[in-house]
């Protein structure tokens, strides 16, 4: 179930881009902006214990393994001992990174992430018929996860709930110099214990 939930919560995020297309949030044109993002890169390797409360239930692990023309990076994300996985696909354009499990570009209109996003922005978007927003609630913050106890500075902390929701909004921290480092989610959690890069 908890897995299963991490699964759908993919499928909200935004979606990469083409570098030939237009930006949609200011209508700029797209340039590469993967040195934005380090965590971009074939072979580049995220790997997170994944939980509820605060017992470990799966090791999960977010291999880059190609990146094609436009420099849109296919990754997978594995699930261990459980044996799941699934894809997910990464596009930085200019400073917005865009995430998508089934890299359509024309399912979403607005970046996961910008990192000229002011503090107190919120910003939506619509998947599926239902309505995401999300809201930076800090460009410099520090987290010291709960079961692994690694302390993480100059973090974006931001929010995600959906319309329908009754549950909490999701909370992530992400370093633009690794990735996310902690997700705490209102059903299950996530935490970075290493990375190869």
């Amino acid at each position: 179930m908890k897995i299963k939930y991490f699964l759908i919560f993919l499928s909200v995020f935004a979606l990469p881009f083409s570098a030939c297309k237009k930006n949609k949030d200011n209508g700029t044109v797209c340039i590469d902006g993967s040195a934005n993002f380090t965590h971009l890169g074939v072979g580049h390797e995220l790997k997170y214990i994944f939980y509820s409360s605060s017992s470990a239930d799966d090791t999960m692990l977010i291999k880059n393994i190609s990146t094609d023309s436009n420099g849109t990076y296919k990754s997978t994300i594995s699930f261990l001992p459980s044996n799941k996985t699934s894809e997910v696909f990464y596009h930085a354009c200019n400073k917005d990174l865009f995430i998508s499990t089934n890299n359509n570009i024309d399912q979403y209109g607005h970046s996961w992430l910008s990192l000229d996003a002011n503090i107190g922005d919120s910003w939506t978007r619509t998947i599926d018929n239902k309505r995401y927003t999300y809201k930076l609630y800090s460009k410099n913050d520090s987290i010291t996860t709960p079961v692994l106890n690694q302390n993480f500075t100059a973090c974006y902390k931001f929010s995600y709930q959906g319309s329908s929701s009754f549950f909490d909004a999701d909370t992530i921290y992400f370093k633009p110099d690794i990735g996310i480092v902690y997700y705490h989610g209102t059903l299950s959690s996530y935490e970075l214990f290493s990375k190869n890069f």
